[in-house]
């Protein structure tokens, strides 16, 4: 037999299993599905518990405007800042938190202030002081 002959006998063959196999188990799937009866999969699980619960700010600009941002606990200060920083087309590095007029550091998630995890719902009040733009 040539190569051809010999690919085209392997296929068949494995055709005619995969067409067996399917007839033994109809509505089973060849391999076991990674999701879950939600959609989920192991790893959307962790990382959904991770994330925690969604938090909305509602942030009082000292430029006179108001935003809301919404994200989770789990994130941390600086991906709200950036959040913000896109929404209203302002400088990362202008933009300060306080939350009870505390400064919120940026590596610190959420999930560090006890004073929001104890409010429910997550909705909370933050006053963010927005430096002068720098003179071009």
């Amino acid at each position: 037999l040539g190569a051809q002959e010999r690919v085209t006998g392997y296929l068949d063959i494995a055709v005619t299993w995969f067409l067996a196999m399917a007839e033994e188990a109809p509505g089973a799937a060849a391999f076991p599905s990674q999701y879950d009866e939600q959609g989920l999969t192991s790893f959307d699980k962790v990382e959904a518990e991770l994330r925690g619960e969604q938090l909305r700010l509602v942030c009082d600009m000292s430029n006179g405007d108001r935003a809301e941002i919404v994200c989770n606990v789990g994130h941390d200060v600086a991906y709200a800042k950036g959040q913000l920083a896109r929404q209203k087309e302002i400088e990362y590095g202008r933009l300060s938190f306080y939350l009870d007029d505390k400064l919120m550091f940026d590596p610190l998630s959420f999930n560090d202030f006890p004073s929001i995890m104890e409010r429910e719902p997550k909705v909370v009040n933050v006053r963010v002081e927005v430096a002068p733009a720098p003179p071009s």
